[in-house]
């Protein structure tokens, strides 16, 4: 699973990258080109560190999330030139975070006429909407003349017709695609288009350090998505380069509690309507990641096609049933060990054991 990180000029964009990933992407000067850079962020989880400590593995694996620093979306909206490139790779996330400048700073030149985060989301949100637009108009036009030509597959297109002007109608007012109820089957029709308002997505306030005690709150902008995550994402960026006893005692100066990018890595998880489960084969502890509602052998697959395969049962314990025991062993004596089938469907901090045959 993949989120891309997206904010105007001189938000900080990549400063968050950098802040989530631990990367280091420049951040010295303006950079209006197009650039994409990745990094893998591992989930934080109190669950799995609570099984290390009681399971004492040789190796404990966490689950991860990609994030992508997109470079070049909304250029164009401070006189460059918008990447085209840099929207289709956009179009290939799954979900997208939206930076949004909040800190004063007399070296960073200011955009769209001063330090303002609900202009800067408006002015995002617009592009994103013109640019499912565009794309919704090219494919109607297709579409009618595929019909006319008499290509096959008639009866689809049609109905792919009738979801797209929905679409377009909701667009046109403004709406996000998101807000569009759509069945099953006509998720499926457009599914490959990669409309970037269909996204789930959260917004990131980056504020200065004068903030961190008492960040603001923007009412307006909670009219349209979940409050945003504040974050200092110049200090949590130096932050991350420090060994943890360190930082800890740098966080207690700055008065910052938490890492915010610990907050917006879960955010990410739960925007994606993802899930964990645990293993502990030959003395590794991993969590692996899913969506809600897969079967456990789905689930399975995941590890390995073959044990989806040759999937016989699960053996299942919740995390918190077998934190309460204190040890597998005494887990199955107490009856909180137990068999599932193919359809089970696994819970987020279900701890598995799987069955198959080779």
């Amino acid at each position: 699973m993949k989120a891309g990180i997206v904010g105007l000029p001189q938000s900080g964009k990549t400063t968050v990258f950098n802040a989530i990933t631990g990367a280091h992407g420049d951040v010295s000067g303006y950079h209006a080109g197009e650039s994409v850079s990745a990094g893998m962020v591992k989930v934080p989880d109190e669950r799995l560190d609570a099984l290390a400590r009681m399971l004492a593995p040789e190796e404990t694996i966490p689950a991860t999330i990609e994030f992508e620093d997109i470079g070049g979306v909304f250029v164009h909206l401070t006189g460059g030139e918008q990447s085209g490139r840099a929207v289709a790779a956009l179009r290939e996330v799954d979900a997208i975070l939206m930076v949004l400048r909040a800190f004063e700073s007399q070296y960073i030149p200011e955009v769209l006429g001063g330090v303002n985060p609900l202009r800067e989301y408006e002015a995002m949100n617009g592009e994103l909407l013109l640019a499912d637009l565009e794309v919704i108009e090219k494919r109607l036009k297709a579409i009618v003349l595929d019909i006319r030509r008499g290509r096959p597959g008639r009866e689809i297109l049609l109905q792919e017709q009738v979801v797209l002007e929905r679409c377009r109608e909701a667009v046109e007012q403004g709406n996000r695609l998101q807000g569009v109820r759509l069945s099953e089957v006509e998720t499926q029709l457009i599914r490959n288009y990669g409309f970037l308002t269909l996204k789930p997505r959260a917004c990131v306030l980056n504020i200065g350090e004068d903030k961190i005690s008492a960040p603001e709150r923007i009412p307006e902008l909670e009219r349209y998505e979940s409050a945003p995550i504040a974050m200092c994402a110049e200090l949590e960026m130096e932050l991350m380069d420090l060994q943890p006893a360190e930082r800890a005692a740098f966080m207690a100066d700055a008065g910052l509690k938490e890492m915010a990018s610990g907050r917006i890595v879960r955010a990410c998880y739960e925007l994606l309507g993802l899930r964990s489960f645990f293993t502990h084969v030959s003395d590794k502890l991993r969590a692996w990641t899913i969506e809600a509602g897969t079967n456990a052998r789905g689930a399975a697959g995941k590890i390995h096609t073959d044990m989806e395969k040759g999937f016989i049962r699960a053996e299942v314990v919740s995390f918190d049933d077998l934190k309460a025991c204190g040890s597998l062993k005494e887990a199955k004596a107490r009856g909180k060990v137990r068999m599932e089938g193919k359809d089970y469907v696994v819970q987020d901090g279900d701890v598995i054991t799987f069955h198959f045959s080779r």
